[in-house]
C-alpha cells in the first residue's frame, strides 16, 4: 500500500474505531502521534514540537480534505469548561471505504492489530490524562508545550 493513500486510511480507521464519532482533533493528533511512533515506517506526518506537544500539519490537511470529500464531518461543540471541540463523524461513504480498506487489505494486518491496541489503550482516556501520558512516554517532544509541566 502507498504511503500516501495509508495516511489518509489512518485517521479514518481511528474514527471507525471509535464507533464512527471520534472526539477531539488533539485526540486523533496524539493517537495517529503514538501509532507514528509505535509502527516507524509505515507513514510520516511530518510531527513537530508545538504548544500542545506533537502537531502534524499534514494530519490537519489530510483530515480537512477528507471532510471535504466527504469521508467524515466535522462539527464543532462547546465543552462545559467554555472550550471548542472538534468532533469527527464517518459519513456512509467514509464508513465504506474503512471496510473496504479493510476488507481488500489496503490496512495491513500489523496495523489493524497496533491500531486497535493504541485505540484501547489510549483512545478512551480523557484529554488530559491522554496529554499525560504521551507526554510521559515522548518527553523530547514536549519541550515547546504549554502544558509541560502536566
Amino acid at each position: 500500500m502507498e504511503k500516501k493513500s495509508l495516511e489518509s486510511l489512518v485517521p479514518l480507521y481511528f474514527v471507525y474505531l471509535a464507533g464512527g464519532l471520534l472526539r477531539g482533533r488533539t485526540r486523533l493528533q496524539k493517537l495517529t502521534f503514538v501509532t507514528q511512533m509505535k509502527l516507524d515506517g509505515y507513514f510520516d506526518y511530518k510531527f513537530h514540537k508545538d504548544l500542545y506537544g506533537p502537531c502534524s500539519y499534514k494530519l490537519y490537511t489530510i483530515v480537512d480534505n477528507l471532510v471535504t470529500l466527504g469521508f467524515m464531518d466535522s462539527e464543532t461543540h462547546q465543552t462545559k469548561s467554555g472550550n471548542s471541540v472538534i468532533c469527527y463523524k464517518l459519513t456512509p461513504m467514509g464508513r465504506s471505504v474503512v471496510k473496504s480498506a479493510i476488507r481488500n487489505k489496503e490496512i495491513p494486518k500489523p496495523l489493524q492489530t497496533n491500531t486497535k491496541k493504541i485505540f484501547s489503550e489510549y483512545g478512551n482516556s480523557s484529554m488530559i490524562d491522554l496529554i499525560r501520558r504521551v507526554y510521559k512516554e515522548y518527553p523530547d517532544w514536549t519541550e515547546k508545550s504549554i502544558f509541560f509541566q502536566v
